[in-house]
């Protein structure tokens, strides 16, 4: 009896995205939080290139990236740090502690 051999189905790789912004990066910055955070998972591990869709050039810049941040303690090492609050809503909480101060003098 003939073994029945399945084919893989196509699965479209994910661009990178540093390739794919409007001017290429050539270098990640260590101090950007926001994007390397995506590029890391829930323990703290750095996620692989078939993963988040960088390509070899970009994701050898963002695991060397991550390792700086890590260093100087933007980033975990294990885990997540959950921020409390953004930048933006500190601003509007500074401006809402000011309009009352100014409105009770």
């Amino acid at each position: 009896m003939a073994r029945i051999v399945r084919k893989k189905p196509f699965i479209r790789k994910r661009p990178c995205q540093f390739c794919l912004s409007k001017s290429p990066v050539t270098y990640v910055d260590y101090k950007n939080e926001e994007v390397l955070s995506k590029l890391v998972n829930l323990q703290g591990k750095i996620l692989s290139s078939r993963i988040t869709g960088t390509c070899a050039k970009h994701q050898r810049a963002v695991s060397l990236a991550i390792k700086r941040a890590r260093f100087v303690a933007i980033l975990p090492y294990l885990g997540t740090v959950k921020r409390e609050k953004k930048v933006q809503e500190v601003k509007e909480e500074a401006k809402k502690v000011e309009s009352v101060q100014s409105t009770n003098n």
